[in-house]
């Protein structure tokens, strides 16, 4: 039986929640995309690499923020959970002293029973939290911060029925979807998801090779897939919209955290689904096997701060890119997988327009 309460809307929205960006998810401050359209033409029928313009305006850095943190709560993840509540109050307290305007709220991976229903990506309520206005379910900077978290995660617990299929990608995509009910993301601010599990999506992702328990092995549906998660963030909040997930997690190939994990006595599994993730979007991969995780969440900051000054690309792209803005202005340029970075960074005010090619 669940101990906490949970908040849902009754209404159910069929399409699709802590540190930026695939596709045309955007890192820098914000234009307005109906304005400045990318202009992607088609894949020719010969297969020749997709040429691709992006202009836009410069905008002013927006320094909002709302994160999802997503909480593993399978049988062996209480003591990680608990290590990561100590340090979360002196993350936000962080961002908050970047100037950062950050909210967050929290789901977990597996389904919770909401009005005799199960349902993925429900939001849970803060404990020894009193908002001054507005849902107990959207955390906002208060001046106890380190009891809220640490009795949130109390409250969460670990071990319940159902936590054995940890499905943190599915909770992000069911918990986006539910967006207009949940209220925990505003329009015109950065998401970060903050995940952590000892395990990969559905305990092995997929790959019944992997499964260590019989019948462990669950095939991945399409919300549990990274490239489904990254489609549902440009459908339910546009394509401008920056995002990032980040991964606290056993490291893919990490032999020794999953041997000081596998000590706990529940087998963990290489987190390949959400360092792929992590990847895709330009975000933070941390060890669950850290003695704590202030390295990791410094890891986090700094790339949600790196990515308000940098704009994404459609592609890691082939040959260079082009760039012109205007007025003239003197930077140089670096690709960083699928984004471009600039420094100095471009002052507000001026045209940017970026040509490059894509594969496909």
């Amino acid at each position: 039986m669940v101990k906490w309460f949970v908040f849902m809307s009754c209404v159910f929205v069929s399409c699709l929640a802590v540190l930026s960006s695939c596709g045309q998810v955007k890192f820098s401050g914000g234009s307005d995309p109906s304005q400045n359209p990318p202009v992607i033409p088609p894949v020719t029928p010969s297969g020749q690499p997709r040429e691709v313009t992006f202009s836009t305006k410069v905008t002013p850095p927006n320094n909002m923020l709302d994160i999802l943190l997503v909480i593993d709560d399978s049988n062996s993840m209480l003591p990680d959970n608990q290590k990561l509540a100590q340090k979360m109050a002196t993350f936000v307290t962080e961002l908050g002293a970047s100037s950062i305007d950050w909210q967050m709220c929290v789901t977990v991976t597996r389904a919770l029973t909401v009005e005799n229903a199960l349902t993925w990506g429900a939001s849970v309520f803060w404990s020894e939290y009193s908002p001054a206005a507005g849902d107990g379910w959207i955390l906002k900077p208060t001046a106890n911060l380190s009891t809220v978290f640490s009795k949130t995660i109390d409250n969460i617990g670990a071990g319940w029925a159902g936590t054995d299929d940890e499905r943190g990608i599915k909770a992000a995509w069911s918990h986006f979807s539910r967006s207009a009910t949940n209220k925990c993301y505003r329009p015109d601010s950065a998401i970060a998801v903050i995940m952590i599990s000892d395990e990969d999506e559905r305990s092995v992702g997929g790959v019944k090779a992997l499964e260590y328990y019989a019948d462990e092995s669950k095939l991945l549906e399409d919300e549990d897939k990274p490239e489904s998660l990254i489609a549902q963030v440009k459908k339910v909040f546009g394509e401008s919209k920056r995002f990032t997930f980040n991964s606290i997690i056993v490291k893919p190939e990490d032999s020794a955290c999953m041997t000081e994990q596998d000590a706990s006595g529940a087998k963990s599994h290489y987190g390949k689904s959400y360092s792929s993730m992590s990847t895709l979007t330009g975000g933070g991969i941390g060890s669950i096997c850290a003695a704590d995780f202030s390295t990791n969440l410094n890891l986090f900051k700094g790339i949600i701060q790196e990515t308000m000054g940098s704009f994404p690309l459609e592609c890691i792209p082939i040959d260079t890119v082009t760039t012109t803005i205007e007025p003239a202005f003197t930077t140089t340029q670096t690709i960083d997988g699928p984004k471009i970075n600039f420094e100095p960074k471009i002052p507000a005010g001026r045209q940017l327009t970026l040509k490059y090619k894509c594969a496909k």
